[in-house]
């Protein structure tokens, strides 16, 4: 199934002029090493004052490979509105340049993520992206919620991170084919990845929202199923056998505080994009969306993940099949109404009502965004159903 579509914003600010017009790239290049940069390894010094006056990205240190598939093409792992995330490894750098990389990886190579700009005015906003990731990496503990980030590469704008190809979306869409294999009266009231494992997805992925909000008090922006990153875990017994980790912060902001880009003195994005249904409806009207000031808040996360939540219950990506883009627009502008809405599809069984499903996301769905629960009651919720 094709990802939902993202509404694109263009980034607008007084300052177009400044942007840089250079092309980007079409593929990460080999010889990022050739930039002196600091060590990302030895950065949690004092995480309270670095949190404070961090003001630009951690930089890579390592040097890259970018792997080819057979038809000696750049290999991707996926594209976005503004990247694109190709395969690469990492080693140390070596004390002679290498002009030509080697064709396959050399030993004890790590395997990472290079998310590259696909488009000239996307560089502000991997530049912040950047800057959102450096800090969440400052706090200890980070590899347990969000795909690790080992650097920034500015002279290309491009963000590397731990490789973690299975993402959320994938994991539903599989998920869902099992079960409509196994359609019965006995499973058809369950969630489609089966209950204990979806409780247990739920646990996992609102206990790192709480961490997200509470400890590097980073907001999202864009939670959905393609932007969450499944790693396995060695113990396959469990009810879920992956860590749920946070990816693509490209609509990340601290809250109550600047946007990060204007930290950096460059431009702000305001809404980079957004995803029906996923995005709280608040930001769906139409002065959200043409305003330059309006940013998602906490309570619009946790909206977003309710609804996540919803669609790997339902095994529905787009929740409601079958319509069209602005009509699911439409319905995502009366989010509050979701689970109805999605009773009314074809795997709306899978929702019965004051079910577990119901009664774990529901307080994550209210049309006010300040009677959401937050997500430290929200864990406590969950943790107290049985």
């Amino acid at each position: 199934m094709a990802p939902p579509t993202p509404l694109r914003v263009s980034v607008r600010t007084a300052n177009e002029h400044r942007l840089d017009t250079r092309s980007p790239p079409v593929t990460p290049r080999s010889g990022f090493s050739s930039v002196s940069l600091s060590p990302i390894d030895d950065k949690r010094i004092d995480q309270v004052s670095l949190h404070q006056d961090l003001s630009a990205p951690l930089e890579f240190r390592d040097s890259l490979e970018v792997q080819h598939d057979s038809h000696g093409k750049p290999f991707e792992y996926g594209r976005g509105v503004w990247s694109v995330v190709y395969k690469a490894s990492s080693r140390p750098p070596s004390n002679s340049s290498l002009l030509t990389p080697p064709s396959s990886p050399a030993p004890g190579n790590h395997k990472v993520a290079v998310k590259s700009p696909s488009r000239r005015d996307a560089h502000v906003v991997l530049d912040a992206e950047a800057l959102a990731l450096s800090r969440i990496s400052l706090f200890s503990g980070s590899d347990n919620y969000v795909v690790p980030f080992h650097g920034y590469i500015p002279g290309d704008h491009a963000i590397v991170l731990d490789a973690v190809p299975l993402s959320l979306a994938t994991y539903i869409e599989d998920k869902a084919a099992i079960a409509k294999q196994n359609m019965s009266t006995r499973t058809m009231f369950d969630p489609a990845p089966g209950m204990a494992s979806w409780k247990a997805l739920a646990t996992k992925l609102i206990r790192g929202l709480s961490w997200l909000h509470n400890t590097p008090h980073i907001v999202h922006g864009d939670i959905k199923p393609h932007n969450l990153l499944l790693r396995p875990l060695e113990d396959e017994e469990t009810d879920f056998p992956f860590t749920p980790l946070f990816a693509d912060f490209s609509s990340a902001h601290i809250i109550a505080g600047p946007s990060l880009s204007a930290e950096k003195n460059q431009p702000g994005t305001a809404l980079t994009a957004l995803t029906p249904p996923f995005a709280a409806p608040e930001l769906l009207t139409v002065s959200s969306l043409t305003s330059l000031d309006v940013r998602p808040t906490p309570a619009a996360d946790v909206f977003s993940l309710a609804v996540t939540l919803l669609a790997a219950a339902t095994g529905d990506l787009l929740l409601y099949p079958g319509t069209s883009n602005m009509q699911r627009l439409a319905m995502a502008r009366e989010g509050h109404r979701v689970i109805e809405f999605a009773r009314s599809g074809a795997h709306g069984s899978r929702v019965p009502r004051n079910g577990l499903v119901e009664q774990i996301i529901k307080p994550a769905l209210a049309k006010d965004p300040a009677e959401r629960i937050n997500p430290t009651d929200w864990l406590n919720l969950v943790e107290s159903l049985a």
